[in-house]
């Protein structure tokens, strides 16, 4: 095995998967391909988190972003044959081969939409979960996630600025 190659296998066992989702109480993620709410702090804090890093997310969060998020790796796992328009842009068809695209030592940060969080949840040790404290109307639900199984290690009450709809609540939580 090359040294190359010998690095980027320890890189990906080091990787760190984390599913980051901004959930309604009434577990609303979306609505027609877009976020139900304009929540500018959760923007600000998501940018900060995740930059660096690579975003995991499906062919249809794709799109309704429409272009790749400055500073961050972008992987879409897709089903069908995704021409997304950009070069940067890595499309893969199944959760395995995830890794060996991830450049360097990035972590890989799941973030959507519902199939793929279903799909990714069993890989992820961390879930970054922004609690937005309103019901919504929403057609996109984020999985059911066994709480039992997890540790909440971070919490934080966010009150609504003048550019959020709602007042949220941060977590951080890792796998038992």
């Amino acid at each position: 095995m090359s040294d190359s190659s010998s690095k980027s296998l320890d890189q990906a066992k080091n990787r760190r998967w984390v599913a980051v989702v901004a959930v309604a109480d009434n577990g609303v993620i979306g609505r027609g391909d877009q976020l139900p709410w304009r929540l500018s702090s959760d923007l600000r804090r998501f940018k900060s988190l995740t930059m660096g890093h690579c975003l995991l997310m499906g062919r249809k969060t794709f799109q309704s972003i429409g272009k790749p998020l400055p500073g961050r790796q972008t992987i879409v796992l897709s089903q069908n044959d995704f021409q997304n328009g950009h070069p940067e842009v890595k499309v893969v068809r199944d959760l395995a081969q995830v890794n060996s695209c991830v450049e360097g030592p990035r972590d890989v940060f799941v973030v959507g939409g519902a199939q793929i969080y279903t799909i990714a949840m069993p890989t992820c040790s961390e879930i970054w979960i922004t609690r937005v404290r309103a019901e919504v109307e929403g057609d996109v639900y984020f999985p059911t996630v066994d709480w039992s199984q997890w540790n909440r290690m971070h919490f934080e009450s966010i009150e609504a600025s003048d550019k959020d709809q709602w007042p949220t609540e941060f977590e951080k939580w890792t796998r038992k």
